[in-house]
């Protein structure tokens, strides 16, 4: 009796084994293809983001659990997203798996490092799903101001994300010599421009709202109502230039025929002129009408348009989403420049 015991538990962990080895190997053959994006940077350098993004996607690929796309594919994504700055700060889930799509990967790495007090920094990173359009994980960890430590930091984060153990001790192999850690300052223009105070979310929001219907909707992601006012003032807008048309074809019908009658005087032709001078009478009459309504509502809707983006945007302090429009000026050029995105 105890030979059969031992035999079916020795036959059940030999099958648990099995299944182990199964879904290992499954598990990698359903794909691990990763991108590594660009992080965003709030007070440091250009030149140290590259170099700190490029040491965790090398640091990803040393460990061999994801297949990482070279960092050129992965940079070559701004084709699609013109606005660089806009693109980076791909902190949702609708980004991350549009933009793995894009790449033809299964998972997204995002994330951004921010500079903070007595040269401490705060980094953040995120793992997206592309398949299962969802967010794996969040990684948040803390440096000092020294290169080198940034670099270890990057490195254990690849540990994160691959789901290994962090080992006691870790090397920083890479030469950060000559990288300056804070932010580039930017070159002079010749225009001396003031550093104008950031404007807060809601009023941003009701000034978008007031200048384009629905667009300060759209900026802070209530895309719906937004688009909604936007397609309702537009449609409005195109039924007034028709009645606009019709109504300068009834006057222009009107005149024609006043003026026969004024001039006319064969009793037939006045009898005949007669029904179609008061036809469109009643035409410009009507059409006049129809626009005045037709403004009337438009203008009602356009403040409802501003209250309502003004009651949705956040409350916070400064929210940090993808502009509709906006005009910057650009000193590598000195020109300002007015930016779109639909």
């Amino acid at each position: 009796m105890m030979l059969m015991i031992r035999g079916i538990i020795i036959l059940h962990l030999v099958s648990v084994c099995i299944a182990a080895n199964t879904t290992k190997k499954i598990s990698f053959e359903t794909g691990n293809k990763l991108a590594v994006l660009r992080f965003e940077g709030d007070g440091v350098s250009d030149p140290l983001i590259e170099h700190l993004t490029e040491e965790l996607r090398q640091s990803i690929r040393d460990l061999k659990i994801f297949n990482v796309q070279n960092r050129d594919i992965t940079n070559d994504i701004h084709i699609f997203y013109p606005r660089g700055k806009d693109y980076w700060a791909c902190w949702n889930k609708e980004c991350a798996v549009d933009i793995g799509r894009q790449l033809r990967v299964n998972y997204v790495i995002a994330g951004n490092i921010q500079k903070k007090e007595n040269n401490e920094f705060f980094i953040n990173g995120r793992l997206f799903s592309v398949d299962m359009e969802m967010m794996m994980n969040e990684f948040a960890m803390n440096s000092s101001g020294i290169t080198d430590s940034l670099l270890l930091e990057m490195k254990k984060m690849a540990f994160n994300v691959s789901g290994l153990p962090i080992p006691d001790t870790l090397l920083v192999d890479s030469d950060t010599t000559g990288i300056n850690v804070t932010e580039n300052i930017k070159r002079k223009s010749k225009f001396n421009l003031p550093d104008f105070p950031k404007i807060p979310t809601k009023i941003k929001a009701l000034m978008m709202s007031t200048a384009v219907p629905g667009s300060g909707q759209i900026w802070v992601e209530k895309k719906y109502p937004g688009y909604g006012f936007l397609g309702t003032e537009a449609t409005l807008g195109l039924a007034a230039l028709i009645a606009f048309y019709q109504y300068q074809s009834a006057w222009s019908g009107f005149e024609k025929h006043y003026n026969a009658y004024q001039d006319g005087t064969d009793p037939h032709d006045l009898y005949e002129l007669r029904p179609k001078i008061v036809k469109y009478a009643d035409d410009t009459r009507k059409y006049n009408t129809f626009m005045k309504n037709i403004r009337g509502v438009a203008a009602s809707i356009w403040v409802v348009n501003m209250i309502h983006a003004y009651l949705v945007a956040p409350a916070d302090d400064y929210f940090d989403g993808e502009s509709f429009f906006d005009i910057e000026y650009r000193p590598d050029i000195n020109q300002f420049q007015f930016n779109y995105n639909f």
